[in-house]
């Protein structure tokens, strides 16, 4: 079998459930990350072959995919601004909202010349963690989660971006016996309500960490509170908190938030919703 018949058979089996554009990328992708083949190689020499370990993992792929499971478990990487991440079903995807989320916390502070400390709550794979230390030299980053196989992922990644990041494992319940004081508090917490779930995607419901998505309808700003709680006590007078929100919680997280005296800038995604906010004390 060639690497022309490996694309066919792709589209073939593929077809019905996907588009020819989304069926072509993740066939790239494959060659590219898991075949370390290029898209020149399949362009100059479309009749070179394909092992046969490689043709077992293109029909596994295509099987996957047809049970949703999304792309990136697939290859088991991710990608996230200039950062090629592994991920697994123990993580979130990356998203281009969190993208937004970083680069406005590098915006705020890429000329600054203080050394920082900033803490990334609820790091997963750690994205934003390796992100704002890969752009923001000079501070130190700290990143927490609840897991051990989770953080193991995220060193990985750390290591694999060649940046220094300091991961301990914390559950957010109990943040506040955390005795670490902070200038930039970052967090992409679970804000999705269940009622949601109706409108998400499969690949989603199936395949990625409920616990790290959804929240109860009954609770839904819990997170949100419980790191208010712990910048109460343990965020520097010039700190600021960035978090990412769901646009249908802005107006009640607006009161929780004016409750512990900070001041609120919000900002919009690329999908025209408010969807980050950032915290600043009132002086």
């Amino acid at each position: 079998m060639t690497l022309m018949d490996g694309k066919n058979f792709f589209l073939k089996n593929l077809e019905d459930t996907y588009n020819n554009q989304e069926i072509i990328y993740y066939y790239k992708l494959i060659l590219n990350e898991v075949f370390k083949r290029n898209e020149l190689q399949l362009a100059l020499d479309p009749k070179s072959s394909l092992k046969n370990s490689e043709f077992t993992f293109l029909k596994q792929a295509v099987k996957n995919l047809l049970a949703q499971k999304p792309i990136q478990f697939i290859i088991g990487k991710a990608f996230f601004r200039s950062l090629t991440l592994y991920v697994n079903e123990n993580v979130l995807i990356p998203r281009p909202e969190t993208e937004e989320l970083v680069d406005w916390v590098i915006e705020d502070f890429r000329d600054i010349q203080l050394k920082k400390n900033i803490i990334d709550i609820g790091t997963g794979s750690g994205c934003i963690a390796i992100s704002l230390a890969k752009e923001l030299k000079r501070n130190i980053v700290y990143a927490l989660d609840n897991d051990d196989s989770i953080l193991e992922l995220a060193k990985r990644n750390a290591k694999k971006n060649n940046v220094e990041v300091n991961f301990f494992k914390k559950d957010i319940n109990f943040l506040n016996s955390l005795n670490l004081k902070i200038d930039i508090v970052v967090s992409n917490p679970p804000y999705v309500l269940n009622k949601e779930k109706k409108n998400m995607k499969l690949n989603v419901l199936k395949h990625e960490p409920h616990k790290a998505i959804f929240v109860d309808d009954e609770d839904p700003l819990k997170f949100y509170r419980l790191i208010l709680d712990y910048a109460k006590l343990n965020l520097e007078k010039s700190g600021l908190i960035y978090f990412e929100i769901n646009p249908l919680l802005i107006t009640d997280l607006r009161i929780l938030i004016s409750a512990y005296n900070f001041k609120i800038k919000q900002r919009i995604d690329i999908f025209g919703k408010v969807r980050m906010l950032r915290l600043q004390k009132f002086l």
